[in-house]
């Protein structure tokens, strides 16, 4: 068994030992892969400008012409996306909690959300005061599609999850959904930079919400965003996320705040700070170029891969222009006898020196979505247990069972990772 590329052949007994049997690595230890995260060239200079001016919070009185990075980072990031507001907020979840309740729903009322998805995407359904309801999604793509969509619970609301690499058809949810007054919520965390049919992931539903958490590709450590062109709900997003206040205008008076008391709706405290924002400021500089070098080197491992019986890298939808990796994910359609996915995982971390892993626990069985142990969500999570009984989720458990992923990082190195990383594929299958 072998694999060839750029004329480049490495043949794998087929009774070598796996490295995590106790036989020799694919990969020698003294190669390093890339880290993250990567810090740009401008982030330290931001940082001793918050440190030093006198403002370390969107609260914080005006000082002279010292502006917000808050707020710049809020402009720069709605220009990237391509959408006319932007409303930075403490974590993607609360990006998500915000967004959500600013599509003013009644208590109680469902919202749909993929079961293939981080806890967040349903929680943040919990924490606005709506039931979440997973669906299953499209085994292709590892999205929620039209045809996925439960419109028997009567949902007020859809979470389209940009899953890994890939994109919701959101076009196609929303032909479904807007007929019906449902809005179209994308939860953008996995998909900065990603496009569909040359529109940015975010700028296609009604609200659009990313999360910039250590892991992902724009990151500050912890901060998130909510994204629309709605000019009705952009005040409501930004009175949701600081206790009911919003910007007062272009021109702050010296020694007042950015906010004015506008108390249009009642909020809470989901501000970014100074230091995150101006963190990210620097970083969505680098941003599209390491979207080039991650895209370049996840082409090539495919077509090194094709070359492979039974596995194969997750494919995007026909309308998607531009990937974003985020977790790069290795399909196999068959696995190695007597190995499921979480050895597999294992077998090409030991390989590797790089960490491979399982996807999240699918919603419908994860520890981690229990809203009966809150008794403040009672009502909630009764009616949650009642939805759920009977429901199956096919799909998802397939997908869940048959891939294994990597850290979006894994993709910032050289060709010659590629082919290591192919290289212990063909290694594990062939044992």
């Amino acid at each position: 068994m072998g694999i060839k590329v750029e004329g480049m052949t490495t043949s794998i007994p087929l009774d070598r030992r796996l490295a995590v049997d106790g036989g020799r690595p694919v990969r020698p230890p003294d190669r390093p892969w890339p880290r993250w995260p990567i810090p740009a060239p401008d982030a330290a200079g931001n940082l001793s400008a918050v440190l030093t001016g006198g403002r370390w919070a969107i609260s914080s009185p005006s000082v002279g012409d010292t502006a917000l990075f808050e707020r710049r980072f809020a402009a720069d990031f709605a220009r990237y996306v391509g959408t006319r507001h932007c409303v930075p907020v403490d974590h993607g979840s609360s990006a998500l909690v915000v967004a959500l309740e600013s599509l003013g729903l009644g208590y109680g009322e469902t919202v749909l959300v993929p079961a293939l998805t981080w806890t967040a995407s349903a929680t943040a359904a919990l924490r606005a005061g709506l039931v979440p309801v997973l669906v299953d999604v499209d085994r292709a793509t590892g999205c929620v599609g039209p045809d996925d969509l439960d419109l028997s619970v009567d949902p007020r609301a859809v979470v389209a999850v940009h899953w890994a690499s890939n994109m919701a058809d959101v076009p196609a949810l929303d032909a479904v959904t807007k007929p019906r007054g449902i809005s179209v919520v994308e939860d953008c965390a996995q998909a900065h930079g990603a496009t569909w049919q040359g529109r940015q992931a975010g700028s296609l539903g009604r609200l659009g919400c990313f999360s910039f958490q250590h892991g992902k590709v724009l990151t500050c450590g912890e901060g998130g965003a909510v994204v629309t062109d709605d000019d009705m709900l952009a005040p409501v997003l930004q009175e949701l996320r600081a206790d009911s206040r919003r910007y007062r205008g272009d021109r702050t008076p010296a020694g007042e705040l950015d906010l004015e008391e506008s108390a249009g709706v009642q909020g809470a405290n989901f501000c970014l700070n100074e230091f995150s924002a101006a963190v990210a400021c620097a970083q969505l500089t680098t941003l599209d170029e390491q979207h080039g070098v991650r895209n370049h080197n996840y082409r090539l491992l495919g077509e090194m891969l094709d070359g492979v019986d039974g596995v194969r890298l997750l494919q995007p939808a026909a309308g998607q222009t531009r990937i974003s990796i985020y977790e790069g994910t290795i399909v196999f359609d068959e696995l190695p006898a007597g190995m499921d996915n979480a050895a597999v995982a294992s077998a090409l971390t030991a390989e590797l020196g790089r960490r491979f892993y399982c996807t999240d626990e699918p919603l419908h069985r994860s520890r981690l979505l229990q809203p009966w142990t809150k008794p403040l969500l009672a009502p909630l999570a009764e009616r949650f247990a009642e939805i759920h009984r009977e429901r199956t989720y096919p799909n998802t458990e397939w997908l869940a069972a048959h891939t294994v992923q990597t850290h979006h990082s894994t993709f910032l190195g050289s060709e010659q990772d590629m082919h290591d990383i192919a290289v212990a594929v063909a290694k594990v299958l062939a044992r």
